[in-house]
């Protein structure tokens, strides 16, 4: 198999870009069509949903969980033949896939569900905010996102992820007793060395620390124990190591929540001033959401950058890291070259595509850097 200069295998490179280019065309169409379904709902058609709902025979604490149904229901339509196409079908064709049709809509139907409970508990705290601290809403709203973040990260492991994947305790004593080993050396406590299964949908492979306290365990997929080499996948785990040595998850987490509030008060201010424009009744006006969901999608944009820079930042030191720790440049070179090609993440990408769109450094800068600590060790 010929490869190119960095190491990486040129044919699945050249899938790579295919596959982004044609991701990429999609979300343009994906993104112009919401913008028009928001600008719709916004100028008329979410007032005339609430105008309806309301003259149904309903209690009045049933209106707005209705609204927010229907809402729902309705850009999940919209939504579902661009997941379909993106999540099944190029996913199946590039060979990425190993799910059958019924599993992937076992699993959409998963998504949807907690999806429609998540929007319509949001929906109504939100409508519930707006309507007893017309002034301090957003700032409620922030502080109450920042608490479920944190409970969601300790119940993730236990209670999300198993709803996509099996989870069980690494079946290798040899591999386990090794990672265990190196997450000593790392200093960084964890609660045990899970596999996930992820061969029965997926032909990726990739490793993580999950959960935070007593739920933190080390997660590697059966396919990367499976395709990689114990060094190689000891150079991916002390790369996520390494975030929580430099309690990464945390300064992420803060990175996040300081720029969150910086939004959600422009769209507080912007809201407050433009609400009676758009034919919402009151501040708190069900017919409101979609308007505050397009304001809070479009001030998020400028920030997308930054918080890229900012992740991109951490995963190089994680690399670092990694190669500080297992003193081993060229099986961690070769594993950066295998999930590249393996996973079909595009190596070498333009300068304005790692701006826009990468929150870790390109595998070309990662095989570089190995290639880098090596010479200086030598």
């Amino acid at each position: 198999m010929s490869v190119d200069a960095w190491g990486f295998d040129p044919e699945r490179q050249a899938l790579a870009r295919r596959l982004r280019t044609k991701r990429f065309r999609l979300s343009v169409a994906r993104s112009v069509t919401l913008v028009a379904l928001l600008i719709f709902l916004a100028f008329g058609g979410s007032a005339a949903l609430r105008d309806a709902v309301l003259n149904l025979s309903w209690p009045g604490w049933a209106a707005p969980i209705l609204f927010l149904l229907v809402l729902f229901a309705i850009f999940a339509a919209l939504e579902l033949p661009f997941g379909y196409v993106v999540g099944y079908r190029w996913e199946k064709s590039s060979g990425l896939s190993a799910q059958a049709f019924l599993g992937w809509l076992k699993d959409l139907a998963k998504s949807l569900g907690l999806g429609l409970v998540a929007s319509i508990a949001i929906g109504v705290v939100l409508l519930w905010l707006l309507a007893a601290s017309p002034t301090w809403w957003w700032l409620i709203a922030w502080a109450l996102g920042l608490l479920v973040s944190i409970l969601l990260g300790f119940l993730a492991p236990v209670l999300l992820v198993p709803l996509f994947y099996r989870l069980r305790p690494l079946d290798d004593p040899s591999l386990r007793v090794r990672f265990e080993a190196l997450a000593a050396k790392a200093k960084v406590p964890i609660a045990g060395v899970f596999e996930l299964i992820a061969s029965e949908k997926t032909r990726r492979s990739n490793a993580a620390v999950m959960g935070m306290g007593r739920t933190r365990r080390v997660v590697v997929t059966d396919t990367l124990v499976r395709e990689f080499t114990p060094q190689e996948v000891e150079t991916v785990l002390a790369h996520e190591l390494a975030h929580q040595r430099f309690r990464d998850p945390m300064r992420g987490f803060l990175s996040g929540s300081l720029i969150s509030l910086v939004i959600l008060a422009l769209v507080g201010w912007l809201y407050g001033a433009w609400y009676q424009t758009f034919r919402m009744q009151s501040l708190h006006d069900m017919a409101g959401l979609p308007l505050l969901a397009g304001l809070f999608a479009l001030i998020s944009l400028p920030f997308r950058p930054l918080e890229l820079r900012l992740s991109r930042l951490r995963e190089a030191r994680a690399d670092r890291f990694s190669l500080d720790l297992t003193r081993d440049p060229v099986n961690f070179a070769g594993a950066m070259v295998k999930l590249h090609d393996r996973n079909l993440g595009v190596a070498d990408p333009r300068p304005w595509e790692k701006w826009l769109f990468y929150s870790h450094p390109t595998g070309r800068d990662r095989v570089e850097m190995a290639r880098a600590f090596r010479a200086s060790a030598a």
